[in-house]
C-alpha cells in the first residue's frame, strides 16, 4: 500500500517534470515574436505668410517672403537631422500691401487652417486685420509694422521690431544736434506716416526749440507733383538755409514719384533731406531707381536710421545662407522676416500645436530666449520688441556704386548718438 502511494507520488512528480521540460523545450523551439516597433506619428504644422509681393512691395516684398521661407526650410532641416517626426509647411498669400488685401489674405489663410501667420508687413495692413485675428485667435507676427497706434496688450498681434518711438527720438536728436531749426515734413497720411510725423514734431519742437511744418499726402495717388509744389513753397517760406531740412516719410511708389519731382525743383535741391527707415530699400537707389534720383539723394545727403543689431555669428550666418539660397543679398527687413518665421516655428514646437490661442501664450517666452539675425527679440507688454540700437545711414556714391552707408549709431539704452 505504501509502495503504491510512493509510486503514485513519483508518477505525479515525473509528470510535472516532463510537463515543465516540455514547456521549456517548446519555448525555445517555437519562433520568438519580437514586439512591433512603434512608428512615429508624422506631425505637420502650417505657417501662413501674409506678405505683400506686389503693389508698393513689388520690389521689397519678395526679399522678406524669401527670408521667411528660408527660416522654415532651416527649421525643417534641423528637425530632420534630429530624427523628429515634426515638420512645417507654409502657405503664402500676397496682401498687395493694402488694408483690403491684408484682410483678404488673412481670411484666405484662416480658411486654409492657418492659425499662426508671419505678416503682414505694414502698420496699415496690421491695423486692418487686428480685429479679425483677435476674434478668430490667429497669431500675426509682423516683421516690419512699427506704428505706436497699434501697440496694445493682450491681443494676437506681435511685432519683431520696435515701434517708431525710438526712431522719432533719434531723428529729432540728430537734426537738433546738427543745428537744424526748421523742418518741412512730407509724409504718408496713414498710421505709419502720421505716427512718425507727430512724434518727431513733438520731440523736435519741445526738446530742440525747432519749427516743423507737415504736409501729409493721400496714399496711392497716381502723381504727387502738386504735393511737391506745396512742399517747395513751404521750404521757401521757412527759408532756404543750412538750418532748413526736409523729412520724407514714404514707401516705394509714392516716395520715388515725390523724389523724381523734387530733384528738378531748385528750392528742394538746395536743402538737405532726411528719411524714415522705410526709405532704406534697394528700390530707392540705382540700379532699381533711376540714376537721376540716385544723384539727387547723394547731393541731398539723404540720411536716416534703421534698427540694426551688431553683426554677430547669427547675423552673418543668415546673410551667407540667404545669398546661397536666393542668389542675392538680404534687404534690411529681411532679417526681421527671417526671425518672425523662426519665432513662429519655435512657438509651435514649444506649444506642441499650431493652434493660435496656445501659441500666443508661449510666444513671449520663446522671444525672451531668442537671439536672431535681427537681434534680441524680448517683447514688451504690448507684444512688440522692447528696443534696439539704430544705425545712422546715408546715401553715398562710392566706387561707382550707390549705397546706404552706415555712418553712426544711436544707442537705445543711453540715447547717445555716435558717428563712426
Amino acid at each position: 500500500m505504501a509502495k503504491k502511494g510512493v509510486s503514485t507520488i513519483i508518477a505525479v512528480v515525473l509528470a510535472i517534470v516532463l510537463l515543465v521540460v516540455g514547456l521549456v523545450i517548446g519555448l525555445f523551439a517555437a519562433p520568438y515574436v519580437f514586439p512591433e516597433e512603434e512608428v512615429p506619428v508624422e506631425i505637420e504644422y502650417t505657417i501662413g505668410l501674409a506678405i505683400a509681393v506686389s503693389g508698393g512691395y513689388a520690389t521689397e516684398g519678395p526679399f522678406r517672403r524669401d527670408a521667411a521661407i528660408l527660416a522654415i526650410e532651416h527649421m525643417n532641416d534641423m528637425l530632420e537631422d534630429a530624427g523628429s517626426s515634426v515638420s512645417f509647411v507654409y502657405i503664402h498669400e500676397d496682401s498687395g500691401g493694402t488694408a483690403e488685401g491684408a484682410v483678404e489674405a488673412i481670411e484666405a489663410l484662416s480658411a486654409a487652417g492657418c492659425k499662426v501667420v508671419v505678416g503682414p508687413l505694414s502698420s496699415g495692413e496690421v491695423s486692418a486685420i487686428k480685429s479679425y485675428c483677435d476674434d478668430n485667435k490667429i497669431v500675426s507676427i509682423s516683421p516690419s509694422s512699427t506704428s505706436p497706434k497699434i501697440a496694445l496688450p493682450d491681443d494676437y498681434i506681435f511685432r519683431m521690431c520696435p515701434t517708431d518711438i525710438p526712431q522719432a527720438k533719434a531723428l529729432a536728436q540728430l537734426l537738433g544736434e546738427l543745428g537744424y531749426t526748421d523742418v518741412a515734413i512730407i509724409g504718408r497720411n496713414d498710421d505709419y506716416g502720421v505716427g512718425i510725423a507727430d512724434l518727431f514734431g513733438d520731440l523736435f519742437t519741445t526738446n530742440y526749440g525747432g519749427n516743423v511744418e507737415k504736409l501729409m499726402y493721400t496714399v496711392d495717388l497716381p502723381d504727387y507733383g502738386t504735393e511737391v509744389d506745396t512742399l517747395s513753397a513751404t521750404v521757401s517760406t521757412l527759408g532756404v538755409a543750412p538750418t532748413t531740412a526736409v523729412l520724407i516719410i514714404a514707401f516705394d511708389d509714392d516716395g520715388l514719384n515725390i523724389l523724381d519731382h523734387a530733384r528738378v525743383d531748385p528750392t528742394l535741391s538746395a536743402v538737405k533731406w532726411f528719411g524714415s527707415e522705410s526709405l532704406k530699400r534697394p528700390s530707392f537707389i540705382p540700379p532699381e531707381a533711376s540714376t537721376e534720383v540716385g544723384d539727387f539723394l547723394v547731393a541731398a545727403e539723404l540720411t536716416g536710421f534703421f534698427a540694426s543689431p551688431a553683426k554677430g555669428p547669427v547675423t552673418i550666418s543668415f546673410e551667407n545662407a540667404y545669398k546661397t539660397r536666393w542668389g542675392k543679398d538680404p534687404t534690411p527687413y529681411s532679417y526681421f522676416a527671417y526671425d518672425a518665421a523662426w519665432v513662429a516655428c519655435l512657438s509651435a514646437l514649444t506649444a506642441a500645436t499650431d493652434d493660435g490661442e496656445v501659441v500666443a501664450e508661449v510666444l513671449p517666452e520663446v522671444c525672451e530666449n531668442y537671439l536672431g539675425a535681427s537681434g534680441y527679440k524680448k517683447l514688451n507688454e504690448n507684444g512688440d520688441v522692447a528696443g534696439a540700437d539704430y544705425t545712422v545711414w546715408k546715401v553715398v556714391l562710392e566706387a561707382g556704386e550707390y549705397q546706404f552707408k552706415d555712418i553712426g549709431i544711436w544707442s537705445f539704452t543711453t540715447e547717445e548718438l555716435t558717428f563712426y
